[in-house]
C-alpha cells in the first residue's frame, strides 16, 4: 500500500510519524534503523511517498509498518528540496554497475574464535577464492587456495568445522605472502574493481596487511559491496545471505553452502550478472 502525504508530527519514543493526506491521517511505525536514518528529515515536515504493509498497535496508536520510502521532499516557495529519492539512487547504482571495468570477484574465509572461552588476538585469512574478468566480461583468470595461518591455534575446531576442512589439508596451502603477492600483481596489472559480499572482507584484508607486516594494498576505494548495492537499490532493511539472494534472483536452487571461498566467489559473479541484467530491464 502506498501513502502520499505530509509528515505533520513525530513521536520519537515510539518511532512513529503522523502523515496527513487529503482525506485522513496515517500513523506509520518505523524500524530503529529507518528512524535513525530518516528521522532528521521529519522535523522539516516534508512531503513523503512511502510503501507500508501490516497494521499493528504501538502504544495507543494503530500504525502501519513502513516498508520503504520512495521519496522525501519539501517545497520552499519555488524551490523543491529533495531529501531522498529512490529513483535517483537506483540511477546512480545502475551507473556504477554499468561501468566498463575489469572486475575481481573475491571471497575470503577467516579463522574463528576457539571454544576455550577466549578470542584470538587477531583473525587470520585461511582461504581465498577469486575470479577476474575483463571489461567485456571475459574471464582472465581464477585462483584459490587454503592459506597457512601464522598461528596454529587459528585452525581450531570451530574454524575447521565451519569450512569443512581437516588440519592436514593446510600443509598444501600457500603462505600468506603468496596470496598477498598474487593480489598485488592483479591490482597492478589489471587495475580492477574489487567486488565483495558484505562488510567483512575489505577490513579483514586491511588488517591482514598489518598482521603480516606488509605494505597496505589500496583496496577500499576500488571495492564494491554488492550486498549493500542490492539493499540500497531495493530499499531492503536487513543484511542478505549470498546463496539465498542468488537463489531468489535466479529462481534456482543451489547445493547447501559449504563455506568454500572459490565457490562463493563464483556465485558472487553470477549474482552480479543477474543483478545487472535485472536493473537494466526497460521500465514499463
Amino acid at each position: 500500500m502506498e501513502i502520499r502525504g505530509r509528515v505533520v508530527d513525530t513521536i520519537p519514543s515510539l518511532r512513529i510519524i503522523k502523515a496527513e493526506t487529503r482525506d485522513r491521517m496515517y500513523y506509520v511505525y518505523l524500524s530503529r534503523k529507518m528512524f535513525r536514518d530518516f528521522g532528521p528529515y521529519f522535523y522539516e515536515t516534508p512531503y513523503v511517498l512511502m510503501e507500508v504493509d501490516k497494521k499493528e498497535t504501538h502504544g495507543k496508536y494503530s500504525c502501519y509498518h513502513l516498508k520503504a520510502f520512495t521519496k522525501i521532499i519539501k517545497h520552499i516557495q519555488r524551490e523543491r528540496r529533495v531529501f531522498f529519492d529512490i529513483l535517483e539512487i537506483q540511477d546512480s547504482i545502475r551507473d556504477i554497475i554499468n561501468r566498463k571495468e575489469n572486475m575481481l570477484f573475491i571471497d575470503l574465509e577467516y579463522s574463528l574464535p576457539s571454544s576455550r572461552g577466549y578470542r584470538e588476538k587477531f583473525i587470520e585469512i585461511i582461504q581465498y577464492g577469486m575470479v577476474l574478468y575483463d571489461k567485456e566480461g571475459k574471464k582472465i583468470l581464477e585462483d584459490h587456495s587454503l592459506v597457512k595461518p601464522n598461528k596454529k591455534s587459528s585452525l581450531n575446531k570451530n574454524t575447521l568445522n565451519f569450512i569443512s576442512r581437516e588440519f592436514k589439508e593446510f600443509k598444501d596451502g600457500v603462505d600468506y605472502i603468496v596470496f598477498y603477492q598474487t593480489l598485488e600483481e592483479i591490482l597492478e596489472k589489471y587495475d580492477p574493481k574489487i567486488v565483495v559480499w558484505g562488510n567483512n572482507d575489505v577490513p579483514t584484508l586491511e588488517k591482514s596487511f598489518r598482521i603480516n607486516h606488509l605494505k597496505p594494498l589500496k583496496i577500499r576505494k576500488r571495492s564494491l559491496n554488492l550486498m549493500q548495492l542490492i539493499k540500497n537499490y531495493y530499499s531492503l532493511k536487513n543484511d542478505l545471505g549470498l546463496f539465498e539472494t542468488y537463489e531468489l534472483a535466479t529462481n534456482t536452487k543451489l547445493e547447501p553452502q559449504m563455506h568454500d571461498a572459490f565457490e562463493d566467489a563464483v556465485v558472487l559473479k553470477g549474482l552480479y550478472d543477474q543483478f545487472k541484467k535485472d536493473i537494466n530491464k526497460k521500465r514499463i
